[in-house]
């Protein structure tokens, strides 16, 4: 028999104590991986949610922020809105009584030298608000001007400029108080120049800059302290006013306008007749490279005396246009200052954006004949 020969095999020798050591820390250094890893995953989840969520605040403030911005706005647009539909002409019903109104204070007052009577401030009101309103209208303000104390006063002398004989002699006519489209849109209707004033911007007439740009020339209508008229409009200068107030005024406003040099005045019975307070307008206007035009609403108006002190030419206005919303008186005034520019070279008229006042220069053409109708910069 062949015996099998066993082979020995090696035995097996047991690990020794580094090599299990290095083993647990191999397997403790995996778990704190593990774990490093796993937190470090949570806290940037954490950071995430947290980011996120503030995210989400903000966009819901800006949000909440920008709606109650759009719902002042609409507020705003609607309260504007309301104000523009209050100041839309009035029905001619209304318009009729309104022109019975002047026809029969006009047939009481005493005539005054060279027919100057004289034109009132937009009427806009109720009939029960117009026999108050026509009271204390422009109209009034210089009537009552040249009559004060029960004497009749002879208004303040025109300063004018000559012009060599032969000239063909020019018309400028200003629409004092314009502040809504509807009024700009019936002015562009009338086919020859008109010289546009308008109102500083108030809430009652937030358009008045930019309907300013539409036309080649405007002027600015510059509210001043009234003597006989008792609606004033907003920021409207006093004769107390120091001169640094009239200085932010008119910075103001010229930084509005600032395509604009030529400010007349609007009522100002107080204001004009104060020769401090035209020293301290005139003065800044000068400063500023503005010129003053005086609408004449009282009789004793300071205005000649102070822009001869500052050397500046003074234009002054010769006729009022709208006294009457009748519209054949209105043609007679305007026959009056068509006279008045042939006789003297040129004269300035002034009227106001009444809904008849602009029909009648619409379809006036013909009363025009021989004179040149030119924007007041051009006289």
């Amino acid at each position: 028999m062949v015996k099998k020969i066993k082979e020995k095999r090696p035995k097996k020798e047991s690990p020794s104590f580094n090599e299990i050591r290095s083993a647990q820390l191999k397997k403790y250094s995996l778990i704190l991986m593990l774990i490093l890893t796993l937190s470090m995953i949570a806290f940037g989840t954490y950071l995430y949610m947290t980011t996120s969520y503030q995210h989400y605040k903000t966009i819901q403030k800006d949000q909440t922020s920008s709606s109650d911005e759009l719902m002042r706005k609409m507020k705003q647009m609607l309260e504007d809105e309301k104000s523009r539909q209050a100041t839309l002409p009035p029905v001619p019903s209304v318009e009729a009584n309104v022109s019975a109104v002047l026809e029969n204070n006009q047939s009481n007052e005493t005539t005054l030298e060279n027919n100057e009577t004289q034109a009132t401030t937009v009427v806009q009101q109720t009939p029960e608000e117009e026999s108050k309103t026509q009271e204390l209208s422009e109209v009034h303000e210089y009537q009552r001007s040249l009559k004060d104390n029960g004497k009749i006063h002879k208004p303040s002398e025109v300063i004018r400029k000559k012009y060599p004989e032969g000239t063909t002699p020019k018309l400028a006519i200003i629409i004092d108080d314009v502040s809504f489209p509807w009024q700009t849109r019936m002015m562009k209707e009338i086919p020859y120049k008109v010289t546009p004033a308008f109102f500083p911007p108030t809430k009652g007439h937030p358009e008045t800059v930019r309907l300013s740009h539409e036309f080649p020339f405007a002027m600015v209508h510059l509210p001043l302290e009234a003597k006989y008229y008792s609606k004033p409009e907003e920021d409207t200068l006093n004769a107390t006013d120091s001169i640094e107030v009239i200085e932010r005024r008119i910075k103001r406003i010229k930084e509005w306008f600032p395509h604009i040099v030529y400010y007349n005045n609007h009522t100002g019975g107080y204001f004009t007749a104060d020769y401090n307070a035209m020293d301290k307008l005139v003065k800044t206007m000068k400063e500023k490279g503005l010129i003053f035009v005086d609408s004449r609403t009282i009789g004793n108006s300071k205005a000649p005396e102070i822009t001869k002190k500052y050397d500046m030419f003074l234009y002054s206005r010769d006729v009022f246009l709208d006294n009457s919303l009748e519209k054949s008186l209105i043609r007679t005034q305007l026959r009056e200052a068509v006279m008045k520019a042939k006789k003297h070279g040129y004269a300035i008229a002034i009227g106001h954006p009444h809904k008849n006042t602009l029909e009648v220069l619409r379809d006036s053409k013909d009363l025009l004949e021989g004179v040149d109708m030119v924007y007041l910069k051009d006289l």
